[in-house]
């Protein structure tokens, strides 16, 4: 979820317009004309052309309670949903600015995108099990994270071998905890470090402030969920790990099929991987804890899919009938 900053006198005048666009649908017919250079409406005025646009999208104005509005040195906020495309979900390197917050959620970083707070992912783990949900607010709150700061995650564990998919979790861990406004950096530090941007040898430390989580459950499955045959199920382990067992009816697309080095493939190539699923009906992908399956979550996500992620883990511990082997 992105947002946008409106002055409150074009807050004034998009409220008139919904509004008057309500008083058309109750009467049955209305016909307006506004001119754009008597309502600043239409992309004439300063204000408005001054905003960064990347395409079409929705405006949202919320003026159902004016007391909770948060101002911003006397602007208003509207949020801009765009969807779950890769222009909200992925952010070049030059965007990094763009968010208040920069998280590098990095084990044992050796150095930092300037400006950087550091949450090891590992944080969010007790015994390879997803933590709670209060227990994960307390640590982005304790780190001086709120739920309506923007937010740009990067960073990699490097003794797991590197890749994307421990940032790739905690962007999964934040949606899941209600935060919209979240981003991934479309690349690692070794891109940031060969575009020639400068490095910072500390992270930034920001005073504790308090999360509210506001919990999108239907992004982590459950195991009656997963029993019960209404989700396509995807082992995103390995192979090997594949045949010695897996849940009942999972088809196996190892997460780095979705990877092009340590990038996201193209939606053409995600398409042609993800061709036998069935995009009406839900899609669970687990890995042993649920981390690198985040991967092949973020793949379904950019194209579309209904897809939450679980873990082999909470389904040899909840499945009495598990036997070692090919299930």
């Amino acid at each position: 979820m992105k947002r946008m900053l409106l002055p409150p006198g074009a807050m004034a005048k998009n409220a008139f317009v919904l509004l008057l666009l309500l008083a058309g649908v109750i009467a049955g017919a209305i016909s307006l004309s506004i001119a754009a250079s008597s309502a600043g409406i239409g992309g004439t005025s300063p204000d408005w052309q001054s905003l960064p646009f990347k395409g079409p999208g929705l405006l949202q104005l919320n003026i159902s309670n004016p007391s909770e509005a948060r101002a911003t040195d006397g602007w208003g906020e509207i949020e801009f949903d765009k969807g779950a495309g890769r222009e909200e979900l992925l952010t070049p390197l030059q965007g990094v600015h763009e968010y208040k917050i920069i998280l590098d959620i990095s084990p044992e970083p050796i150095e930092y995108i300037p400006g950087a707070i550091s949450i090891p992912y590992t944080d969010f783990l007790w015994n390879g099990t997803l933590k709670t949900a209060p227990e994960m607010a307390a640590i982005l709150g304790g780190a001086g994270i709120s739920q309506d700061d923007s937010v740009l995650i990067y960073g990699e564990c490097q003794p797991c071998g590197g890749g994307p998919s421990a940032a790739t979790y905690v962007y999964w861990i934040m949606k899941y905890l209600g935060h919209g406004n979240v981003s991934l950096l479309d690349g690692g530090m070794d891109d940031w470090v060969k575009a020639g941007e400068p490095t910072a040898a500390a992270a930034l430390h920001l005073l504790p402030v308090n999360y509210t989580p506001r919990l999108k459950e239907d992004l982590l499955a459950s195991y009656s969920f997963v029993k019960s045959g209404e989700a396509q199920i995807i082992d995103a382990r390995g192979a090997a790990e594949f045949e010695a067992g897996s849940i009942p009816s999972s088809i196996s697309i190892p997460y780095d099929r979705v990877l092009e080095g340590k990038k996201i493939k193209d939606d053409a190539a995600l398409g042609r991987l993800f061709s036998s699923l069935d995009k009406s009906r839900p899609v669970v992908v687990y890995t042993n804890t649920g981390v690198k399956a985040s991967m092949i979550w973020l793949a379904l996500t950019l194209q579309g899919y209904d897809a939450s992620i679980y873990s082999w883990r909470d389904w040899q511990a909840n499945s009495a009938s598990y036997i070692p082997g090919k299930t």
